[in-house]
């Protein structure tokens, strides 16, 4: 048996497409996870990865709470998890 989902309040979609890949999804998989367990909102949030989201010319994609957010960068990734609190 997996995770318990019922525990989860937030959930966190990276484009795994090849354009994404490619622009840093996985670096951005990591940093975020670093800072949702840092804040401690780890065990709260689950970061799953997609296919691709035909956004590519926007890559890296990040959906988070709804918010479609393009071309996310290392240093986004602050503004990311701060969504989740909101």
């Amino acid at each position: 048996m997996g995770k318990d989902y019922n525990k989860v309040k937030h959930f966190v979609f990276i484009c795994n497409g090849k354009d994404c890949k490619k622009s840093g999804a996985k670096d951005l998989e990591r940093a975020i996870s670093s800072d949702l367990k840092s804040k401690g909102l780890r065990d709260k949030t689950k970061i799953l990865k997609t296919k691709c989201t035909g956004r590519c010319k926007e890559a890296p994609i990040v959906l988070v709470n709804n918010h479609w957010l393009a071309d996310v960068k290392m240093k986004d990734v602050p503004d990311v998890v701060e969504i989740l609190i909101k």
